[in-house]
C-alpha cells in the first residue's frame, strides 16, 4: 500500500495524539472499515472496556442489542418493540453477531462480570455502613 502523503501524516498525528503505534492504528481503520462496508449502519466507537461496535441512529452497542434478543427468545420484534427501534435495525445487529459472535458473546461476558463486581462492591459499602 502506497498511502497519499497527507493520510500518512495525518495517522502519523492522530497516533502520536492518542499513543497508538501508527501500523496498530492503520490495522485498526482497515479492518474497521471492512467490517463497516460489510455491516452498513454499524460504527465502532471508544468507551471505558474499549472499542465496540455500535449501530447508528439507535445510542445501543450491538452487544446491548443481542443481548435484548437473546432475553426475547430471539424474537427480532419483540426486542425492536422493548428498545424501540426499528426491526431493521436488530436484525443488523443480529447479522453482525452472526459473523462475529466471538466478539460480542466476549463483550456480553464481561459487561456482565464488570457489572457483578460492581454490585459486590455496592453489597459491600451497604454491609459495612450498617455494622
Amino acid at each position: 500500500m502506497r498511502p497519499l502523503e497527507r493520510t500518512l501524516k495525518r495517522l502519523r498525528e492522530h497516533a502520536r495524539l492518542v499513543g497508538e503505534q501508527r501500523t496498530t492504528l492503520a490495522e485498526r481503520y482497515i479492518d474497521e472499515g471492512l467490517l463497516m462496508d460489510e455491516f452498513p449502519g454499524v460504527y465502532f466507537l471508544d468507551g471505558a472496556l474499549g472499542r465496540r461496535p455500535a449501530v447508528i441512529g439507535t445510542g445501543l452497542d450491538v452487544w446491548e442489542i443481542i443481548k435484548v434478543v437473546k432475553d426475547n427468545d430471539g424474537s427480532i420484534e419483540g426486542t425492536a418493540s422493548y428498545l424501540e427501534i426499528d426491526p431493521r435495525l436488530v436484525a443488523l445487529a443480529g447479522r453482525y453477531y452472526g459473523s462475529n459472535r466471538d466478539e460480542i458473546d466476549e463483550w456480553i461476558e464481561r459487561v456482565h462480570e464488570l457489572s457483578k463486581r460492581e454490585e459486590d462492591k455496592w453489597r459491600a459499602g451497604r454491609e459495612a455502613l450498617a455494622s
